[in-house]
C-alpha cells in the first residue's frame, strides 16, 4: 500500500496541490493527474506545488517537476520543501530552473 496522497485546494486564483509523504516512481503518477487536471482551470490561475509535506523525492519525481514548469512555466510555482527535497534540488542542479518560492512568499507575485 502507497502510504501517499495530494490534497488539492482552490482560492481565488490560486491553486494548490500538496503531495504528502514520498514522491517517487510509484506516486508521481499520482501528482501527474491532480496536475493534469488542474490545467484545465482558467489560464490566470497560479498553480502551485506545496512540497512542504513531502518526506522524499527521487529522480522522478524531480522530472515530474521539470515537465509540469515546460508545461506551464509563467502559471507555476514551487514552494521549497523538507531538507531532504532541498537538498535533492540543490544536489541535482534543477533549483534554478524551477520557480521555486519560500513558504510565506506570494504566489502571485512576479517571480524574481
Amino acid at each position: 500500500m502507497v502510504n501517499f496522497s495530494v490534497r488539492s485546494a482552490h482560492e481565488g486564483a490560486v491553486h494548490r496541490l500538496t503531495p504528502v509523504g514520498e514522491l517517487d516512481i510509484a506516486t508521481t503518477p499520482i501528482l501527474e493527474r491532480e496536475f493534469d487536471a488542474a490545467l484545465p482551470l482558467d489560464e490566470l490561475t497560479i498553480l502551485v506545488i506545496d512540497l512542504t509535506e513531502l518526506s522524499f523525492m527521487d529522480s522522478t519525481g524531480i522530472n515530474l517537476l521539470m515537465r509540469m514548469n515546460e508545461r506551464c512555466p509563467d502559471r507555476l510555482r514551487m514552494i521549497n520543501g523538507s531538507p531532504a527535497v532541498e537538498r535533492i534540488l540543490d544536489i541535482t542542479g534543477v533549483r534554478p530552473g524551477l520557480p521555486v518560492i519560500k513558504k510565506d512568499s506570494d504566489p502571485l507575485a512576479p517571480l524574481l
